[in-house]
């Protein structure tokens, strides 16, 4: 019976931890995105953590190990665990606020959170080895079920979390659940105590006791003009409301806005360089959007182009959800919403499209499969003879931080004779040296077309479509020969991150 309680305890430990790590994204990326610096930074102090905690357990089993001190091991990280939704988000703003670096910002903000309970968690498997060796010939193999027992619970922890938990359950509630899962372990614990069992259940006793007074205690911060938060399988949306407009936000990144007394308006100002496609396919009959956000430009274009079809890709099923629900989005025979990665889609789809409009990349991270030559070779053969792509990145296009707009271009070159590029905060005086939204596009036609002739068809086109006024069209347009000092994406080679964060 003791074996029994000696894998429940590493078992149960093991997938705390993993839950800790998988949830701590959602965590930092409020305050720091979710690049791929996120999780290595998530990942070292995670496995920093065990080392020193694997080192320690060792050590501390060597001095005289009790049941008392493996309890104190299980009871001190649960309640550091439980007590993180209090602090974290004041820690995470402090941190982003001092502006560390994209790369030591969030592994500031992790050590800061993270390495105290991990390093506690990671002397339980070291301690209860010690404790379940009775003989010295079984250590080696004591050692090695203990250690698989604690690797299944942290791929339970894992897929749980990742699967079910942050989408069911919230951020706050599945970290307070952890503290009081391990606080709840310590209890397991006790009947093996063999002195002082009285003085340590009561002490156990009262510790839960004030945790589950805090717990009833504490409510989150409610900001007056969120109407809900959300954490998704992909991300943590929140949608707020000001007396002129409705926001759909992902994690810390504005996606879409809606203009509540005009709710098919193009609100922002990006959205509306995204038309400069119909420029040059106006006679448009099919379109491919991948990325839905708040559904503006599908809204849009269904009111002014009633007779083109839409098909709008979102990977995150709730965000189709929410959109519908928060934003009027209305699924039609025009306007089809389908719940999938869009390379996969556009994979398997027998549709041939006159525009395909890529609208799913982020300030701190970019779906690097969906910026590939592999993926706009594909694209071309979804395209029609004279179809076109039409990119909205978040980028500079000139400088340090322009870099990820100009290898985008650079990669679309290889397949497309022709790109456009637009920076659509240039008209306010703003640097192209400015992170900003681009429009990049891309035809397959072998003569250019003017930006006068391309400012005359928007005129012509012009329904709320376009920038006011519309010549600010031939003021956001870069006229100038990118220098080639970035690499041509591909599926084996795409640094995105390293490109969005020089």
């Amino acid at each position: 019976m003791v074996r029994v309680l000696h894998y429940i305890v590493v078992f149960i430990s093991g997938a705390v931890l993993m839950a800790l790590e998988i949830v701590g994204s959602r965590v930092l990326a409020p305050h720091f995105g979710s690049s791929i610096f996120v999780w290595g930074s998530l990942i070292s102090v995670v496995m920093t953590a065990l080392s020193i905690g694997y080192y320690w357990g060792g050590w501390l089993s060597a001095r005289q190990p009790s049941y008392a001190k493996l309890l104190l091991l299980l009871l001190i990280p649960g309640v550091v665990i439980f007590l993180l939704p209090f602090v974290y988000p004041a820690i995470n703003e402090w941190i982003a606020i001092m502006d560390l670096g994209i790369r030591l910002s969030p592994l500031v903000a992790c050590s800061a959170l993270f390495l105290l309970p991990g390093i506690f968690i990671g002397t339980i498997s070291p301690y209860v080895i010690r404790l379940d060796a009775t003989q010295l010939n079984t250590v080696g193999s004591t050692a090695g079920t203990l250690y698989a027992v604690s690797t299944c619970g942290s791929i339970v922890g894992t897929l749980l979390t990742a699967f079910y938990l942050i989408p069911l359950l919230g951020v706050s509630n599945i970290i307070h659940a952890l503290g009081i899962t391990l606080v709840c372990l310590s209890f397991v614990v006790v009947p093996l105590i063999r002195l002082n069992r009285v003085a340590v259940a009561r002490a156990v006793a009262t510790v839960s006791i004030l945790v589950s007074w805090a717990s009833l205690g504490w409510t989150p911060i409610a900001w007056a003009k969120t109407l809900m938060q959300k954490d998704t399988f992909y991300h943590r949306i929140r949608i707020e409301e000001d007396d002129e407009a409705r926001y759909m936000y992902f994690d810390r990144t504005l996606q879409s806005a809606m203009t509540l007394k005009d709710p098919t308006g193009l609100r922002l100002i990006y959205s509306r360089y995204t038309s400069l496609g119909f420029t040059f396919r106006a006679d448009a009959k099919k379109m491919l959007l991948i990325g839905l956000g708040g559904g503006s430009i599908p809204k849009k274009l269904n009111k002014e182009f009633p007779n083109m079809e839409i098909d709008a890709v979102e990977l995150d099923p709730e965000v189709i959800k929410l959109a519908k629900d928060h934003f009027n989005v209305k699924e039609s025979k025009q306007l089809r919403l389908h719940a999938q990665d869009g390379r996969l889609f556009l994979t398997r789809t027998q549709n041939q499209y006159d525009i395909i409009m890529l609208d799913a990349y982020f300030t701190d991270a970019m779906p690097f499969h969906l910026a590939t030559k592999q993926f706009f070779e594909l694209a071309q053969k979804k395209l029609t003879s004279n179809g076109i792509i039409v990119a909205n990145l978040i980028s500079a296009v000139t400088g340090p931080s322009g870099k990820i707009a100009r290898s985008f271009a650079r990669t679309l070159r290889q397949v497309y004779p022709q790109t456009y590029i637009f920076a659509s905060r240039r008209p306010d005086n703003v640097s192209l040296d400015t992170i900003q939204n681009v429009i990049v596009i891309a035809t397959r036609d072998k003569q250019r077309v003017d930006i006068k002739e391309i400012v005359k068809r928007a005129s012509a086109l012009d329904k709320g479509l376009f920038p006011d006024p519309v010549q600010d069209i031939a003021v956001a347009y870069f006229d100038r020969q990118l220098p080639e000092d970035v690499p041509i994406l591909t599926d084996d080679y795409a640094p995105t991150d390293n490109l969005l964060n020089p």
